[in-house]
This record gives structure tokens, C-alpha cells and sequence, in this order.
């Protein structure tokens, strides 16, 4: 009679590849939370060498480089120690979806045009009068707009969305990354402003963007539109917010 402890037991079945090359979700909080701790102290602490900078030149591309080293380059290290392609998994060379392409830009020019409808009559002034006052300066915001809506896109749509969206629903992934978006900007407003209405009031505008960028990615199955709308918002509160 044969001994059922001493038959072989099957061998446990190897991961699928999207398995393999899966950052562990136990180590994905841990990224967060990290994320969270050095960026908190980065935006409350250390947020003084950024304003004893006098160039304004100087503090924006000081700026940027922080904000890259802790953004965006642990992303690329960790997702190539997975031996997965960072370009692949960010969505930054997916082929737009064209259709979605439409639809997300004119979703995107409503709201844009809702938020200075708003602005105007919260300043009473004419939407007109609103950017005609910036126009010769219109370069120098853009300029100064472009890079921290990349470095942003890549770490909350590009890795925390599509990691999140691996184990959940997509609007579950969605909502979760637009919170963490969110709190990703309290420390250097609550430092600053204290816990106030308009900090308040920042950080729904800000969730709401930020799902609204998850939606745009998803529709268009590439991080650029996201990128390209995170860029027109900043640019537009720029002109209004001086």
C-alpha cells in the first residue's frame, strides 16, 4: 500500500510573465509610503534651499532635478530591476488611440474653458481681460510649466495607475491614484497656508484632476495626452494665477 506522505506533491505552477515581472504588492506600499516620507520632507523642509535660490532660472531647474530624482528615477530603476521595459509599461510609446484622442481633448477643452469661465467671474473680470494681461509673458509660463507635468505624469498615471490597475478595476485604480495625486500636494500647502479653504478647495480641483488624466490615459492607451493635458491646466492656471 502506498504511503499518501510520500507521494510527490505536484510542483507549484511558475508565474505568468505579467506575474513575474509584477512589483509585489506588499513592495509597492512600501514604494509609497517612501515616496510619501521623503516628498513630505522634501516639501516642508528642504523646500527652503529652493527658496534662498534667487535666479528664477536657477529655482526652476533646481526644482526639476529634485523633483526628478525623486519623481521619476527610482520608477525607471525599479521597473528595469522587474525587467520590464519603462517605456512599454508607462504607456509612453503605446500608439494613441485616435478616436480617444478626440473625445479626451474635447472633454479636457470643456473643463479647461468651465475653470476660466469660473476664474473670470470669481475675479470679476472678462475672460478676455484675464489672459490679454499675461500675453507678453505667455512664453516664460509655458516654459516654466512643461517639465513637472512630465515628471508628475510618469509617477501617478504611468507607474502608480497601471500597478494599481493590475490588481483592481480601472476606476478603483483610478480613484486611488487621484487621492495619492492629491496628497502628494498637501505637505507644501498645509505648510504654508495651514489647513484653510483654499487649500481645501485645491485639493479637489486637484483629485478631480488627476482623475481626469487617469481617464484621459485610458482612453487613449498613451501617457502623452495626459502629460498634454496636465501641461494646458498648469499653463492656464498660470495665466489667471499669475
Amino acid at each position: 500500500m502506498t504511503n499518501p506522505s510520500s507521494q510527490t506533491e505536484p510542483a507549484p505552477s511558475p508565474p505568468s510573465p505579467s506575474e513575474a515581472h509584477r512589483l509585489p504588492t506588499k513592495a509597492f506600499v512600501i514604494y509609497i509610503a517612501t515616496f510619501f516620507v521623503v516628498w513630505a520632507l522634501r516639501a516642508t523642509v528642504l523646500i527652503r534651499i529652493d527658496e534662498s535660490i534667487t535666479s528664477g532660472v536657477g529655482k526652476n531647474l533646481y526644482s526639476n532635478a529634485v523633483k526628478f530624482a525623486i519623481w521619476v528615477l527610482p520608477v525607471f530603476i525599479t521597473l528595469a530591476l522587474l525587467r520590464t521595459n519603462p517605456l512599454t509599461y508607462l504607456k509612453l510609446t503605446s500608439p494613441v488611440n485616435k478616436r480617444g484622442l478626440i473625445v479626451t481633448s474635447l472633454v479636457v477643452f470643456i473643463w479647461l474653458s468651465l475653470v476660466l469661465i469660473g476664474e473670470s467671474f470669481l475675479q470679476g473680470k472678462s475672460i478676455g481681460g484675464l489672459l490679454s494681461a499675461k500675453a507678453p509673458l505667455w512664453l516664460g509660463i509655458l516654459a516654466g510649466v512643461v517639465t513637472s507635468p512630465i515628471w508628475e505624469e510618469i509617477l501617478f498615471r504611468g507607474f502608480f495607475l497601471n500597478r494599481l490597475n493590475e490588481s483592481l478595476s480601472f476606476w478603483k485604480s483610478n480613484l486611488i491614484s487621484a487621492f495619492l495625486f492629491m496628497l502628494a500636494h498637501v505637505p507644501y500647502w498645509v505648510s504654508k497656508n495651514g489647513f484653510s479653504g483654499p487649500v481645501i478647495k485645491d485639493m479637489v480641483n486637484v483629485f478631480l484632476l488627476g482623475s481626469l488624466f487617469g481617464w484621459v490615459m485610458k482612453k487613449t492607451n498613451s501617457l502623452w495626452p495626459a502629460i498634454g493635458a496636465h501641461i494646458a491646466n498648469n499653463f492656464l492656471s498660470g495665466l489667471i494665477h499669475g
